[in-house]
Order: C-alpha cells, then structure tokens, then sequence
C-alpha cells in the first residue's frame, strides 16, 4: 500500500479503467488494442489538461475563490488543447475520408471541448471529495485529540482534590493519635494507587472501581464514627462489566460532604449499584441525608465544579448514552445516573 501511495500507482489504475472504458464505448471495429491505441491517444491529451486543472487551476484559482478566472483559464486550457488534439487525431487515428474532413470543422472542436471538459470535471471532482474526505479526517483526528486532552484535563483536577480531603482526614486521626491512623494511611495508599494508576487507563474493571469507592468509604467512616450510616449495596453480576474510571466519586464526595454535615446528629448516605449485563445499563444511585438549613455558601456549592466535570465527561465518554435524574426532596437529596455501557 505504502509503494502504492509512494508512486502514485493508483493514478495509472485509474487511466488504465477509463481509457479501457472508451475504448469498449466506441470501438472502430477493427480490434480492441486498435480501438485501447485510438483511446490512449485521444485522452492522453485529457490527462494533460485534467493534471494541469487539478495541480495548478485549482490551486491558483479556485481555492483562492477566483472562481470567474477559474473558470476562464480552464475553458481556454481545453479550447487550447483541441488543437494538438486535433492535429494527433489526423495523423495518427485511422479514418475515414469522412471523418477526415470534419476535423478542422466548428463541430469537431465543440464535440472534442465537451469530451476534454467531461473528463476534467470528473478528475475535479474526485480531487475535490478526496481533499474533503482528508480533511474531515484530520478533523475527526484533531477532535479526538482534543477530547482525549480535555478528559485528561479533567482527570488531573479529580486526583490532588482526591489527596487534599484524604490528607485533611488523616491529619484529624493522627490529632486525636488514634489507633486507626494506620488502617487509615492503608486505605489511603489504596486510593492514591487507583488514583495515579488505574485513573490513566481508559477503561477499568467496575468491580475495581467499586473497590476504590470502599477504600474511600472506610476513610471517610474513620473520620465521621457511628453518626453517618454509610452503606454500598451491589446488585447483579459485575463481570466483564468495564467502565472509565473514576466517574462516581464526585457524587460520593458531593453526599458525604452535605450528607454528613455536622449539624445533623443522625445522617445516612446509601449507594447502590444496579447491574444489567443483559440490556447493558449500569444504574448508579447515591442518597444522602439534606441539611434542614443550608447557608448561601453551601447551596452555592451544592454543584459545585466536581459534578461539572463529571458532566462534561459524561458528555464526552457517553454521549446520548447517559441520563441523570436528582431527587431534591425536604430532608433527603438523590442523584441518579443511568449509563448504557455499550
């Protein structure tokens, strides 16, 4: 393919079809390579006027916008090129006496313009859909680009505020010298390592996934003792079940951040994971409990620029595939979020 592209073999491939074409649509009727010799001489001089076009006019002119001084270089190239045309027809097509006579008449050379002009639009117009298809490519390749640095973009703000509240956690544990700080930095490390490892990946195991959101769970648990009730349910078979990783914690951060607001003696924060590998749907749910009173601040940062990211993400990984539905009830908050895997 690469010698293919390399000399241009494509371009001989293409001649040889239309000349072969010609030579099938008018035969003289003496023999086929007779009739292949008539048509390579003829659209030999076709092939000149259709490279000049697509390799100079169309540069010159035409993507320049020139279009009336387009248009007038080529139909003067091709009524140019009647006369040699001409000339090579009468010396070295075989004739009739005829035939011979009507070269140097009005209708040999309007009839030879149109021919010229036939095939000079369709090289035109093959160069034209060839420069499109490349371009749309690049298009489509530079857009890739651009969302896969944007997802990165993205990743890259989840990661130092992942280590920044787990750090606050571990600094709260370590004041009160409590024998949990060990367990603590454990999960930690498990956390970090997702973070730095698995985050990278385009896809991972859910059941990965989910065990990071334990590991995250169990710090936060240290941190808050008995006064949350947190619990994680997972319902259906998570094999061979791959999703983007990190695509939930933002809305876990969200819920225990107001879930487990301090002026709530009692709160809960419930998670579900709900798996259909037959129908493909993953059906995440997060409920939490709602402060009766929420300050400005808070209610400002009730979506804050985690739940963005995600999303934007969303809309990237998961476009017309995903639907988030929030439940803003008196005392209790639901988010929602049904994604189709495949």
């Amino acid at each position: 393919m690469n010698i293919v592209n390399r000399y241009k073999l494509y371009h001989v491939a293409f001649w040889l079809v239309y000349i072969s074409s010609w030579s099938l649509l008018l035969p003289s009727g003496i023999s086929f390579w007779r009739d292949f010799l008539n048509a390579t001489i003829i659209l030999s001089f076709h092939i000149a006027v259709s490279y000049f076009n697509n390799y100079y006019l169309i540069e010159w002119f035409l993507f320049r916008r020139k279009y009336l001084s387009y248009l007038a270089s080529l139909s003067l190239s091709v009524t140019l090129m009647c006369f040699p045309l001409a000339i090579a027809t009468y010396k070295y097509i075989p004739l009739t006496q005829e035939s011979i006579q009507n070269i140097w008449t009005i209708g040999f050379f309007i009839s030879n313009f149109l021919m010229i002009m036939f095939t000079v639009l369709m090289t035109t117009s093959i160069k034209l859909f060839r420069n499109w298809y490349i371009k749309e490519q690049s298009n489509k390749e530079l857009q890739k680009l651009n969302i896969e640095s944007e997802l990165k973009f993205l990743k890259s703000q989840i990661n130092p505020h992942f280590l920044f509240n787990n750090l606050n956690n571990l600094y709260a544990l370590t004041l009160k010298s409590s024998e949990l700080a060990p367990d603590a930095v454990l999960k930690l490390s498990n956390i970090l390592r997702f973070g730095l490892y698995e985050s990278q990946k385009q896809k991972v195991a859910i059941e990965d996934d989910i065990q990071f959101v334990r590991d995250y769970i169990e710090l936060e648990k240290l941190r808050l003792g008995d006064r949350t009730d947190v619990r994680l349910e997972v319902h259906g078979s998570t094999f061979g079940i791959m999703i983007e990783p990190l695509l939930f914690i933002n809305f876990i951060e969200n819920a225990f951040k107001h879930g487990a607001n301090p002026s709530l003696a009692k709160s809960f924060i419930f998670i579900d994971y709900i798996i259909d590998a037959e129908h493909n749907l993953l059906t995440f749910s997060i409920s939490n409990t709602k402060p009766a009173i929420l300050n400005e601040l808070d209610k400002a940062k009730v979506g804050g620029i985690g739940l963005k990211n995600v999303q934007t993400r969303l809309n990237i990984l998961y476009p017309n595939r995903h639907e988030i539905k929030i439940v803003d009830e008196k005392d209790k908050y639901t988010v929602t979020l049904i994604l189709h895997t495949i």
